[in-house]
C-alpha cells in the first residue's frame, strides 16, 4: 500500500531506516550505521516540515518497504525559470518483496509532481543503487552526469606530511570582499563556459542555464551563502576563487565535523599554473580548525581536479548520479 507519510508517522521510519541501504552522507565512511539513521531521520523530520515537501511510503505488513521523498526546488526553479521538483530519497527496504515497490512509489510522487505544476525532477543516486536507477530509467528519467565526493580527513593526514607544490611567482591568496564581486563572476563566466555538468548537457535547460547557475551560485556566496570565498591574484588580477562552507546546522546537531568546499574556478588565462592546487592547499590551512573532514564535489570528468585533490592526500569516497525528467516540453 502506498500512503503519504507525515510527521507522526516517523516512529514507523525510525524502525525502517536500519533495513534500508544507501542512505544519506554515504561518502563519510567512518560513521556507524545508527548515526547513519539518526542523520537521516532527522533530515526527513527537518524536510517534512516544509510543507511543499512530502514523503510517500510503501507500507508492508510489518515495516515500511519503501521511501520517495518529494521537495520544491525553489532555487533551481528561481535560476533555470522552470518550476523544478527533487526527490531526495528514492529506497527501499531489504523486505522490499521486488522492484515493484519502487514503481509504485514513483508512480505516486509523479502524479503529485505534475498536480503541483511542476515541469522537471531532478533526482541524485548513488551509483550501486541498481533498483532505484534502473526504476528511475523505467519512469523516463535520464542520466545527466556524475560527481564524485572527495573526503580529506585531517586525522589521518596532517598538513604537516603533505607536500605541497611550489606556487607560481607572484601569486597569493587572500580572502575576497565585497567589491570583488564583479570579477570574480567574470571569472566564474569563464571558467565554466565548457563546462560538462547537468545544466549543459540536459538539452531542454533553457539556452544559458548554465552560466546563470554559476552566476548565481557566486552572487549567493558572496551575499552570505559561504563562509568563505578564497581569491588567488596574479599582478593585481583575480585568477581563481574558492567557495568554503561551515557543516549545516543538521550536521552540527550529528556530530559530521564537516567544512564543505562547495565551488572552484580558474580563469582559463591562468590554466595549467597550479592555481587550483593553491586555492584548495590554503582553504585546507583555513579552515583545519573548523573540521576533522573537509570534502567536495567534482565532476567524474574534471581530471585535472582529480589530480590536484590527491596529491594534497584527498579520497574519492562517494559518488552520485543526477537525473532528470522533465513534465512538460
Amino acid at each position: 500500500m502506498i500512503a503519504r507519510l507525515d510527521l507522526a508517522a516517523t516512529a514507523d521510519l525510525k524502525k525502517a531506516l536500519p533495513h534500508f541501504a544507501h542512505g544519506p552522507v554515504a561518502h563519510l565512511s567512518h560513521l556507524s550505521p545508527e548515526q547513519v539513521v539518526a542523520y537521516w531521520l532527522d533530515e526527513i523530520t527537518e524536510e517534512l516540515a516544509d510543507e511543499s515537501s512530502v514523503a510517500f511510503a510503501a507500507r508492508g505488513r510489518e515495516l515500511i518497504e519503501g521511501l520517495v521523498l518529494y521537495a520544491d526546488s525553489p532555487w533551481d526553479t528561481k535560476v533555470v525559470g522552470r518550476r523544478i521538483g527533487s526527490l531526495k530519497y528514492v529506497a527501499e527496504g531489504d523486505g522490499a518483496r521486488n522492484s515493484a515497490v519502487l514503481d509504485d512509489l514513483l508512480d505516486e510522487v509523479i502524479r503529485h509532481a505534475a498536480s503541483c505544476g511542476m515541469e522537471c525532477l531532478t533526482c541524485k543516486v548513488q551509483p550501486l543503487h541498481f533498483a532505484a536507477i534502473h526504476a528511475l530509467e523505467r519512469h523516463g528519467f535520464l542520466l545527466m552526469d556524475t560527481i564524485l565526493d572527495f573526503v580529506f580527513d585531517f586525522s589521518r593526514t596532517p598538513l604537516e606530511g603533505i607536500s605541497i607544490p611550489k606556487r607560481a611567482n607572484g601569486l597569493t591568496t587572500r580572502l575576497a570582499r565585497p567589491e570583488d564581486l564583479s570579477e570574480v563572476l567574470a571569472v566564474s563566466e569563464k571558467a565554466f563556459a565548457n563546462h560538462f555538468g547537468r545544466y549543459n548537457s540536459d538539452p531542454k535547460m533553457p539556452y544559458g542555464t548554465a552560466t546563470e547557475v554559476y552566476r548565481e551560485w557566486v552572487h549567493s556566496s558572496f551575499c552570505g551563502w559561504a563562509d568563505w570565498i578564497l581569491v588567488a591574484e596574479i599582478e593585481g588580477r583575480i585568477a581563481g576563487f574558492g567557495v568554503w562552507k561551515k557543516a549545516s546546522t543538521l550536521e552540527v546537531r550529528h556530530a559530521l565535523k564537516l567544512v564543505h568546499y562547495n565551488l572552484a574556478g580558474v580563469h582559463p588565462d591562468f590554466s595549467g599554473r597550479g592555481i587550483y592546487t593553491v586555492l584548495a592547499a590554503d582553504g585546507m590551512q583555513m579552515t583545519q580548525s573548523f573540521a576533522r573532514y573537509l570534502d567536495g564535489p567534482v565532476h567524474v570528468s574534471n581530471y585535472p581536479v582529480h589530480r590536484a585533490l590527491q596529491k594534497l592526500s584527498w579520497r574519492i569516497a562517494g559518488a552520485r548520479h543526477s537525473f532528470h525528467k522533465w513534465l512538460k516540453a
